[in-house]
C-alpha cells in the first residue's frame, strides 16, 4: 500500500520464516526493520539476504541493532588474517549457515558491509519514532548521537524523552531488543510500544502496523 504507514518488525534472530510470513502478510506495505537479524536463528543468511533485498528494493528501512553493531565494530574493523580470524571464532555458526547455502566467508562480509551502508541508528515517521532498543539521546541535530542508549537500553532503565526538539509530531515511539512476554503498548502513557517476543526461543512474534495502530501476532497456519 504506497504511501501507507509502514509494518514494524522486530529481532529476528536468524528466523527467516519470520519474514516470510511479513511477506506473505503484508505483500504491499513498507517495512521497518528494528535489527539484530543476526544469531540464534538456524538461517541467519536467509534473514540478512531478504531484509538487505527489501533495503535496496526501497521497501524496507533497516536499523542498526546491538548484533550487527557489534560484528560491524568488532569484526569489520579489522583486516587481512586477523579479520578471517576473528570471524571464524566469533561467527562460526553464521560462516556454517553460509557455507550450507553455497557461499563463504566473503559473502557473510560482503552483506554486511551492505547492511552498515544501509542501516540507520532510528528513523522518524509520522507521530512514530523506531530504534532498536530505546529512544536516541539527540543533541542539536538529528545527526547527533549522544550515547548509544539505542541499541543497548532496556524498559528498566526508563526512556529518554520523544526529541519533539527536532521532531515536533512525535507522539510514541517503537522498540524491539528485550524480550517480553506479551507486546507492550502503551500509547497514551509512556507512549511506547516494545514488541521483542524472544522469537528464537519462544516461537512467538508479532509486529507493529503502524496504520492500525495495532499488533499482528504471528499464526503458523
Amino acid at each position: 500500500m504506497p504511501g501507507a504507514p509502514s509494518i514494524v518488525v522486530p529481532d529476528i534472530h536468524g528466523c527467516s520464516h519470520f519474514l516470510e510470513w511479513v511477506e506473505a502478510r503484508f505483500p504491499d506495505r513498507s517495512l521497518i526493520l528494528l535489527g539484530d537479524l543476526l544469531h540464534r536463528g538456524p538461517d541467519s543468511r536467509a534473514s540478512l539476504r531478504r531484509a538487505l533485498d527489501w533495503a535496496e528494493s526501497g521497501r524496507a528501512t533497516l536499523l542498526w541493532g546491538n548484533h550487527e553493531h557489534w560484528v560491524c565494530t568488532e569484526g569489520l574493523s579489522l583486516t587481512g588474517p586477523a579479520r578471517t580470524a576473528w570471524f571464524l571464532e566469533h561467527e562460526a555458526e553464521v560462516v556454517a549457515q553460509y557455507e550450507a547455502a553455497g557461499d563463504d566467508l566473503n559473502a557473510f562480509i560482503t552483506d554486511l558491509e551492505r547492511f552498515r551502508a544501509l542501516a540507520r541508528p532510528y528513523v522518524v515517521e509520522g507521530p512514530m519514532l523506531c530504534a532498536h532498543a530505546a529512544r536516541p539521546s539527540l543533541g542539536a541535530h538529528a545527526d547527533d548521537l549522544l550515547d548509544t542508549g539505542y541499541l543497548w537500553n532496556t524498559p528498566d532503565l526508563g526512556l529518554h524523552p520523544l526529541p519533539t526538539h527536532l521532531h515536533p509530531g512525535l507522539t510514541y515511539s517503537v522498540h524491539g531488543h528485550k524480550p517480553q512476554r506479551e507486546p507492550v503498548v502503551d500509547l497514551y502513557g509512556e507512549g511506547v510500544v516494545y514488541l521483542d517476543l524472544g522469537s528464537a526461543s519462544t516461537g512467538r512474534f508479532g509486529v507493529w502496523d503502524a496504520q492500525a495502530r495495532s499488533i499482528h501476532l504471528y499464526d503458523e497456519s
